[in-house]
């Protein structure tokens, strides 16, 4: 079913909003409410409503639900005090008014007018995750991306995520589909990026580590392996150590140990200080370091990634947080199968990282790849290819 109004085309079976004919960016949830207030046109939809179809009748704040609703507002250009199509009926709820039309299928349009694919959204994808929303013991909604078949994979979060970005760019879809082949993947957005956006962040180790054994417990996961991801290494490094018999095998990429061996002070006080005042100048700096042999079009993409998926502050105090995280002291205490990747000339985390833990792990494996890229969709699938391998033995 699709939905028009006025300058939107409301797509719900590819789950795509495209206004003025450019995709916009919309939360899982958000898309949500959008539809339902849609559905809903003329009709006053309460709070209650809302909880109960939106978050499954959990207890949400006021906040959480206004957030929501700027945001479909923004995506569908109702901004300021006009509210053309969302309107706030206060203290009761909100109606979606305006001329809506229903077209069953495909919309189809004379060419000239036809609304382009999106860069990089794939029109049809019948492998897309399911995207759902935990409550963690601190009461914080955590979203979460879960695909695939086979024996539980549990990648914690590595940076600002976003679980969302499935349908957006094909070289994500790509990695996960390889990697997750035979298996079942389940990803998590940090609190303060992606489908966890409006959680406040994470502060300490122990605190990610306890995010860590909160989605253990909401998915009753009896055993299951870790894929540990740059600042994630620390965090699988610790929840093996706490909780040996739970993990199966763990598999690091461009991961380390401590992240207060990964730059001096003063470099990181400057690269905090130009992601809170210039996000942009800071997510491009970012880019650089992360993906430096990507052309400029794919450098531009990336640091656009980062921007989507947390704000400067968010951003900047989950960089601290990968810092300032160290399990150095658990490593040699790992007693599970282990699999080192790392990639020879990544800038972001050094190889010797990468060889330090091969080195201190009992018994894990070393395997250096080619190429510089930190983020592991860039470039070749040796990563996925890797991992993937191992992971199923």
């Amino acid at each position: 079913m699709i939905y028009t109004f006025s300058d939107c085309v409301l797509d719900l079976d590819r789950r795509t909003l495209v206004r003025d004919e450019v995709a916009q960016h919309i939360e899982p949830q958000v898309f949500d409410l959008l539809v339902l207030l849609v559905r809903a046109k003329g009709r006053t939809v309460t709070k209650d409503e809302i909880i109960t179809q939106i978050w499954g009748g959990r207890a949400i704040s006021d906040d959480a639900i206004t957030s929501r609703i700027k945001s479909a507002r923004k995506a569908i250009g109702d901004n300021g005090r006009a509210q053309r199509f969302i309107r706030t009926l206060p203290k009761i709820g909100y109606r979606f008014d305006g001329q809506v039309d229903a077209v069953s299928g495909d919309l189809q349009q004379p060419a000239s007018n036809a609304l382009p694919a999106p860069s990089g959204v794939r029109t049809a994808d019948t492998t897309a995750p399911e995207i759902g929303y935990i409550a963690d013991r601190k009461g914080r909604s955590i979203g979460y991306a879960v695909h695939g078949d086979g024996p539980l994979v549990i990648i914690p979060p590595f940076w600002v995520t976003a679980s969302d970005l499935w349908h957006d760019h094909l070289d994500i879809q790509e990695f996960f589909l390889t990697l997750g082949k035979g298996l079942r993947m389940l990803r998590y957005d940090r609190p303060g990026s992606g489908l966890s956006r409006n959680a406040y962040p994470n502060k300490t180790l122990e605190d990610e580590v306890a995010l860590l054994e909160d989605m253990v417990a909401a998915f009753g996961a009896d055993r299951f392996s870790l894929l540990a991801i740059s600042a994630a290494g620390p965090v699988a490094i610790r929840y093996a150590v706490v909780h040996p018999t739970k993990v199966d095998r763990n598999c690091f990429y461009g991961a380390y140990g401590s992240g207060k061996d990964l730059a001096p002070p003063e470099s990181q006080a400057m690269l905090l200080a130009l992601i809170r005042q210039h996000w942009g100048v800071g997510s491009r700096a970012l880019a650089d370091i992360f993906v430096p042999s990507a052309d400029a079009e794919d450098r531009k993409r990336f640091a656009a990634q980062q921007r989507v998926a947390a704000n400067p502050e968010q951003a900047a105090s989950m960089l601290e947080l990968s810092w300032q995280i160290d399990a150095k002291r658990d490593a040699p205490k790992v007693d599970v199968p282990t699999l080192v990747l790392h990639r020879q000339e990544d800038r972001a985390v050094l190889v010797d990282h990468g060889q330090w833990l091969a080195r201190v792990i009992p018994g894990a494996r070393l395997q250096l790849l080619p190429g510089d890229a930190h983020a592991p969709w860039f470039g070749p699938l040796d990563v996925a290819l890797q991992a993937n391998s191992f992971l199923l033995e």
